[in-house]
């Protein structure tokens, strides 16, 4: 009995903590009003994966339910209500399993970090800005395919969240992050190349 009371108290100081802090990706002045059922999905979602307890990790739990909130909010048309979007099972459950990797994955700022120790990221950087690109094709293309490129590196971050891959490595994050997207972005550079700037 002494477990269930816990537990229940446990899920009690989780709801109270999110109605608290977690805002409208859409609007970051109102709260987001989830009703109790979603917000035992997402508890009991991201309880397995607690090493301590909630109490221990609420903050990082509920940075970590934040930033796949505001991930959710770039990925979904922006006529639409984020709760009424929660309110679908198959995208809460998405939603959670991005919040339980994203919990046990190192925080996307680690991208910026990593990648420029990258050897791949460094030789597909030195041709974009290299002498032969961007004398054929001007500095703005370079400057506006490296933006893209940082981009999809987020981009590619978030979808493996999704999937719920756990990047809880630099190896992974440089592996299934940072090089793969290199290597798909590699064919746009040389598609630009070979067609000049209408490339």
């Amino acid at each position: 009995m002494a477990v269930k009371r816990k537990s229940t108290s446990s899920f009690s100081a989780f709801q109270n903590r999110f109605r608290k802090v977690i805002r409208d990706p859409l609007n970051r002045n109102n709260p987001l009003n989830l009703n109790d059922k979603q917000l035992k999905t997402i508890y009991n979602g991201i309880s397995p994966v607690i090493e301590t307890s909630i109490f221990a990790e609420m903050e990082r739990v509920m940075t970590a339910i934040q930033t796949s909130l505001d991930a959710v909010s770039e990925r979904v048309d922006k006529n639409i209500n984020l709760v009424s979007y929660i309110n679908n099972d198959i995208n809460l459950n998405r939603i959670v399993m991005h919040i339980t990797s994203n919990f046990q994955s190192l925080p996307e700022q680690r991208i910026n970090i990593l990648m420029v120790h990258n050897k791949a990221y460094q030789i597909l950087e030195d041709n974009l800005f290299g002498e032969a690109f961007v004398g054929n094709n001007g500095f703005q293309k370079a400057y506006q395919l490296h933006e893209e490129l940082l981009k999809l590196f987020h981009s590619r971050y978030h979808d493996l969240l999704f999937e719920g891959n756990v990047l809880d490595t630099d190896e992974k994050v440089e592996s299934t992050v940072i090089e793969k997207s290199v290597q798909s972005y590699d064919v746009t550079i040389r598609e630009v190349q070979e067609g000049g700037e209408n490339g």
